[in-house]
């Protein structure tokens, strides 16, 4: 007889390390994704208040007749195709963004070719050469109307009798176009400078071993180098240019006689002359479409041209990027690289082109002002006839400028201030929340974050005169048209996307060791953030700040749009509202003139110098001038 023995029942198995470590991992990514979503609100809600809604509400207003609610449906739109001078509109339009890309990108690629030679001074000569990209539109327009002033400019002074190019049909393209490119070859200049930073020394000296010429050199090295960054410039620029507004406005304000209308002017007259919003928000949003449309067309050219391209390089018909044989023996070349020296007669030639284009306008104002030639009114020199300095004396001894009780003066002073505060506080509110919002598109592994990262790129295709109209009536509605304040945060929300961007890439590029050590150690990711990742961060942090700076102290269209009183504006539309009145040029000689744009000029040139270095960081995220 047998007898069974009942086996124990097995104990409930005890969870284990690895199920604990699961358990704590799940609730710790919890932890970190509602802390990355936090991370993200500030920059969502401007975002979306200031840039997002605005674009909305710019379509929805197209829709509707006049300042009414009355909806019209595509009335609008068919009011501007019907205008007999929409085609000239649209092709005026087309002139300045194609016409502002090609003369510039050809200045900027000889600009950061010869300053990206080893020559002396390479540093002062590179702050010389961009000083025309960091001054403001009203002053830097209204130092070229001064220059082409039939009576005292430089035209007089050569005996050229051209009347006022800015008002002759058959030349105020080409005017425009030249001033466009003297501010704007600097932007290619900063970028081309970075992309040429990439390429290896070692290709140049292989080729140089292997015996190519200097051409051969730029052909087949050089070139192909930069051809990607300079086409991404180029489309850059391009979508700026489209809708540029300042240039225009400026010095024509869309004349003579409608040949320089473009659908960026003439949206912006509709709205704050017609006091027709809805037609205006219509063009703008036409010309939005319009430039997309133009972008899709460009990329699928190129899509289907790229396998033509394709042969043509492996046939040796089109230079390319090729490290020769040699080039592979890199202690070889190394050692003869010291035995070799470069002429630098082509590289000093090249600069001294560029930094005569870059300063001779200035150098005419800068003679102007320190001219005190009796009645002022002779033809502009390069070096003053009676040097004195009574223009300046004149200029800043006069009391409205320093008060605030003149109705027609400006109190430059106080708007010089303005400006300040502005800028500052712009480019601190830029920083923080773009560096939290960078940091967590950075390192949230989510479809919200990847989200985020759409929007940010998609709101970088909206042109600024798309959004000001709606931006005019929301600060209205809350309370902050007028005030520095407002402009402060619409300024902010048109450099917050590029800097979330660019603090996004660069987070990415950090190593990631460090910070693991620190969460396992119990580091929270906002100290994570602010006591190891912030510190590694210095220079994103200088080229945001660098970029946000110089173009909030420039920025024109949104201060001259959201204020209007003369005692809260900011430099620029405060001068530009003075010098285009009557009074300044009934009181005001041409060398007084001078003075009033030589001040920021100088103001100018000393922001530069303390942000130079940074922006070739910045302006490699995408940047603009038109």
């Amino acid at each position: 007889m047998s007898t069974t023995t009942d086996r124990p029942a097995p104990a409930a198995p005890s969870p284990s390390t690895t199920e604990f470590r699961t358990v704590g991992r799940r609730r710790r990514w919890n932890h970190q994704s509602w802390t990355y979503a936090v991370l993200m609100v500030p920059a969502l809600v401007m975002l979306m208040g200031l840039v997002l809604y605005p674009i909305v509400m710019s379509v929805v207003t197209s829709f509707k007749a006049g300042n009414s609610a009355n909806f019209i449906g595509f009335g609008n739109y068919t009011r501007f195709f019907d205008n007999p001078a929409a085609g000239s509109i649209i092709a005026h339009t087309f002139t300045r963004g194609i016409g502002g890309v090609l003369p510039s990108y050809l200045l900027g690629v000889v600009a950061a070719v010869s300053l990206h030679q080893k020559i002396r001074a390479r540093t002062v000569l590179r702050v010389l050469v961009l000083v025309p990209f960091v001054i403001s539109a009203p002053v830097g327009l209204n130092m070229w109307r001064l220059l082409l002033d039939p009576f005292s400019g430089v035209p007089a002074a050569l005996g050229w009798d051209l009347g006022d190019p800015l008002a002759n049909p058959d030349l105020v393209w080409p005017t425009l176009l030249i001033i466009n490119a003297w501010a704007s070859f600097q932007f290619y200049t900063i970028v081309l400078l970075a992309g040429l930073s990439r390429i290896p020394d070692e290709l140049y000296e292989a080729a140089e071993t292997d015996g190519a010429t200097r051409w051969q050199r730029l052909r087949h090295i050089t070139l192909p180098g930069i051809g990607a960054v300079g086409a991404a410039a180029c489309v850059v620029h391009f979508m700026a240019s489209f809708q540029e507004f300042n240039l225009i406005w400026i010095l024509t304000g869309g004349g003579p006689l409608g040949s320089t209308q473009t659908m960026a002017t003439f949206a912006y007259a509709k709205a704050f002359s017609d006091y027709d919003t809805g037609y205006a928000t219509a063009t703008t949003t036409i010309s939005m479409v319009v430039m997309i449309l133009t972008l899709a067309a460009g990329f699928v050219l190129l899509r289907t041209l790229r396998p033509l391209f394709i042969r043509a390089k492996q046939s040796g018909r089109l230079p390319t990027l090729r490290l020769p044989a040699r080039a592979k023996n890199s202690s070889s070349i190394s050692r003869r690289r010291s035995q070799r020296r470069v002429n630098p007669v082509p590289a000093y030639l090249g600069t001294g082109i560029v930094l005569v284009i870059s300063l001779l306008p200035i150098l005419f104002i800068i003679s102007r002002a320190f001219d005190s030639t009796p009645g002022g009114l002779q033809a502009i020199s390069l070096v003053p006839r009676h040097w004195s300095l009574d223009n300046f004396r004149l200029v800043l001894s006069d009391p409205a400028l320093w008060g605030s009780d003149s109705l027609v003066v400006p109190p430059l002073a106080r708007n010089f201030m303005n400006s300040v505060v502005v800028s500052l506080a712009t480019t601190l509110l830029v920083l923080v929340v773009a560096m939290l919002g960078g940091y967590a598109l950075s390192r949230w592994r989510s479809r919200w974050a990847q989200a985020g990262l759409g929007l940010l790129v998609l709101l970088q295709l909206v042109p600024v005169i798309v959004l000001v109209f709606p931006l005019y009536d929301l600060l209205a509605k809350i309370g902050l048209l007028g005030t520095l304040t407002g402009l402060v945060l619409a300024t902010s929300g048109l450099f917050l996307p590029i800097a979330t961007l660019l603090f996004k890439v660069f987070f990415d590029g950090l190593p990631r060791e460090v910070e693991e050590s620190a969460s396992l150690d119990g580091a929270s990711t906002v100290r994570l953030l602010f006591s190891i990742v912030a510190p590694m961060s210095r220079p994103v942090i200088g080229a945001v700040a660098s970029y946000t700076l110089i173009n909030t102290w420039n920025e024109y269209l949104l201060s001259t749009t959201l204020i209007s009183d003369l005692t809260s504006r900011t430099f620029p539309p405060a001068l530009q509202q003075y010098m285009s009145s009557y009074s300044f040029k009934a009181q005001t000689t041409p060398g007084m003139q001078a003075v009033y744009l030589l001040l920021p000029i100088v103001a100018a040139v000393l922001l530069l110098t303390l942000t130079q270095r940074h922006l070739a960081t910045a302006y490699q995220g995408g940047s603009v001038k038109g």
